[in-house]
């Protein structure tokens, strides 16, 4: 079985002292190879390109990128995880 390699997220975008605000535009992105032994789940926080832009995952799945043709940017760090359900 192969690991999941794309995730669906949003934008989290917080300034000092206020609650989180998500931006409402859903977004695909790339798990690189180095990161998918983490187990990414819905509910984590990555973080993406050189500034590290936080990122909620909303779903992680596994697409084909020979069949589809597509291209997506890569996450670059996991921030935090969810919480797990007991």
């Amino acid at each position: 079985m192969k690991d999941n390699n794309t995730l669906f997220g949003f934008h989290v975008k917080s300034k000092d002292g206020e609650p989180l605000k998500l931006h409402p535009k859903k977004y695909i992105w790339h798990i690189p190879k180095r990161l998918r032994g983490l187990d990414i789940r819905p509910g984590d926080i990555v973080g993406i390109r050189k500034t590290k832009a936080p990122i909620l995952v909303a779903e992680v799945f596994r697409e084909d990128i020979d069949d589809t043709g597509k291209y997506y940017k890569s996450i670059t760090c996991l921030y935090e995880r969810a919480p797990k359900k007991e």
